[in-house]
């Protein structure tokens, strides 16, 4: 029964630290899947394989090296590189941060008028306060979006299939745009990982390798269940595509009670990601700057002003960007993990690795 649960924590650690504003929303799932038309199902089942094998290496990454603190992480990855890496991953997920704030101000204001920047204002606090609770509160939070997602997804799925509609699928016309279909795929397994891996590696250090690949294997599950329910109800759907949240927009049409319930739900997944984020962010600002608590509220404000730029804005500039960024991430961590991995896990107990206790 413990190993279950543990394989079931783990699982959902992953799926919730995905499961953001684009994702859970739907606007990430139409920019990296659904726009390509039929091609996209075998490639959501790819993608959902590559997701598994990736985020294992990364949990075993953190459980060989014993992870602790992104400094820990990335003086092994990229050695004398590793303070301008940290700038750079800190710097990135400060920018997926503030997506998550952007979308739960595009949330509340689907309901309410003249609230502007007010639901990224509850949010950030409320991801603060969770990230002062600690690492263990974080990952109990994150699970709570894998059942509440999957059930919204199922039953949106089934309405919009009741009276068997016709589906509309975009036409992929040439082989350069099942070549993009591609590179989006991977640049959404690649850039996942690149904010998510600390959190991975983490938690990788605290389970067996057998839980390991059974809860990334779990957590890949998940995705893959979610994202192709997601890409046939927008086919089912063609206008939804148009809206910052197509799974908002069907949502609503099913009855507005669902939509609200819906909406409760999107942002839960916008909520599990943004304490991620932070959590990593912050971890990383503790060692230079010390007072974790003022580096966590500090960040959360610069989120807040470039979620200015609004939330289709920072999809569709930042996160193919921040997908070639996790590609290199993903290649350097899979040869760390694999290759002359007794001469690094010395290196670490020997204290030559920069580490944060806890």
């Amino acid at each position: 029964m413990k190993d279950i649960k543990e394989i079931l924590l783990v699982g959902g650690m992953i799926f919730g630290s995905i499961a953001g504003a684009g994702f859970a929303s739907g606007k990430e799932v139409w920019f990296y899947f659904a726009q390509f038309g039929w091609i996209c199902y075998p490639l959501i089942i790819v993608t959902g394989i590559l997701f598994f094998l990736v985020a294992f290496v990364c949990l075993e990454f953190g459980k060989k090296f014993a992870i602790y603190s992104v400094q820990d992480m990335n003086s092994l990855l990229f050695k004398k590189a590793s303070f301008w890496a940290e700038l750079l991953f800190a710097m990135s997920n400060l920018v997926l941060l503030a997506s998550m704030f952007a979308g739960a101000d595009s949330l509340l204001g689907i309901n309410f008028d003249n609230v502007y920047r007010l639901g990224g204002v509850i949010t950030a606090v409320l991801t603060v306060i969770v990230v002062w609770l600690g690492f263990d509160k974080i990952v109990k939070v994150n699970c709570i979006i894998v059942p509440a997602m999957i059930i919204v997804v199922a039953l949106t799925f089934f309405y919009c299939m009741a009276g068997m509609p016709a589906i509309s699928l975009p036409v992929v016309t040439d082989d350069w745009n099942v070549l993009f279909a591609i590179l989006n795929c991977l640049t959404f397994v690649s850039s996942n990982i690149y904010f998510a891996g600390f959190i991975f590696a983490k938690l990788g250090k605290a389970h067996s390798t057998r839980t390991n690949l059974l809860g990334s294997m779990l957590g890949a599950i998940f995705m893959v269940i979610c994202v192709l329910g997601m890409v046939t109800t927008i086919y089912l759907n063609p206008y939804s595509s148009m809206s910052d949240m197509p799974l908002i927009y069907i949502a609503t049409e099913v009855s507005s009670v669902f939509g609200v319930i819906t909406q409760v739900v999107v942002w839960l997944g916008i909520f599990t990601t943004a304490v991620t984020l932070l959590y990593a962010i912050g971890n990383w600002l503790r060692e230079y700057f010390g007072h974790y608590h003022l580096v966590t509220i500090i960040a959360s404000i610069l989120a807040l002003g470039l979620a200015g730029m609004g939330f289709s804005n920072i999809i569709n500039y930042f996160y193919p960007l921040l997908g070639g960024l996790g590609a290199i991430f993903v290649i350097i961590m899979c040869i760390a993990t694999y290759r002359n991995p007794k001469k690094k896990l010395k290196d670490v107990e020997q204290g030559n690795i920069r580490r944060l206790s806890g």
